[in-house]
């Protein structure tokens, strides 16, 4: 961009978050340290100088957007801070995207019997310390979501007219028993849990805990 453009786009900037913040340019050049008349030559019509970056930086903090934005540089006017801050509230929200898409999967399926083959253990059939463990490190879930998600889906099967099959590698269990592959180290104490919580779960249909040893 050039600089002449760069001044335009800074002074159409400034003079729209002045109005839309009904902050006066008295009071703009009190809090960002400046004479009154700094701010009326920047808002200049014919004036093509950009501000340094200290003047910038305080206008911005002033108007409640970010240096960048007033610049330029980025097309959004939040600060740095509530864009992050934004980001988090969507990652700790109950549910993901994948979450909503496979709940909506089996409300369409409702009426059908539905068979389940996951790659490792559904997380309906997983404890508490089991999820905290395989989603605390987990970019894309956290913990929360993991159990939000477990409780709803849990809640649904429950429900009259719901056929939902399972199937589970008995070598997946044992080696979640053994704590090997995925499941290395993962606490002894929280696996043996697992696997009784499971057999819970599933008697009389199958004893898991007499398929697997620890």
């Amino acid at each position: 961009m050039h600089k002449n453009e760069r001044a335009e786009l800074f002074r159409n900037r400034l003079a729209a978050r002045l109005a839309l913040t009904a902050m006066s340019r008295s009071a703009l050049a009190r809090e960002a340290g400046v004479d009154r008349s700094t701010i009326a030559q920047l808002l200049a019509n014919d004036e093509v100088r950009l501000p340094n970056a200290h003047l910038a930086a305080e206008c911005a903090q002033a108007l409640g957007v970010s240096a960048d934005w007033l610049l330029g540089l980025s097309d959004r006017p939040e600060t740095a801070a509530e864009v992050l801050s934004a980001n988090f509230r969507m990652e700790t929200a109950q549910r993901t995207p994948a979450d909503e898409q496979i709940i909506a999967w089996h409300q369409e399926a409702a009426g059908h019997k539905i068979r389940h083959v996951p790659a490792m253990l559904p997380d309906i059939l997983k404890t508490e310390a089991v999820l905290e463990w395989e989603y605390a490190a987990f970019l894309d879930k956290t913990p929360e979501q993991a159990r939000g998600a477990m409780h709803e889906t849990t809640e649904w099967l429950r429900a009259p007219g719901s056929d939902y099959e399972i199937c589970v590698s008995i070598d997946k269990v044992r080696s979640l028993a053994r704590g090997h592959g995925y499941w290395e180290g993962l606490d002894r104490d929280i696996r043996a849990e697992q696997i009784e919580f499971m057999a819970d779960r599933l008697r009389p249909a199958v004893s898991v805990a007499e398929a697997v040893s620890l």
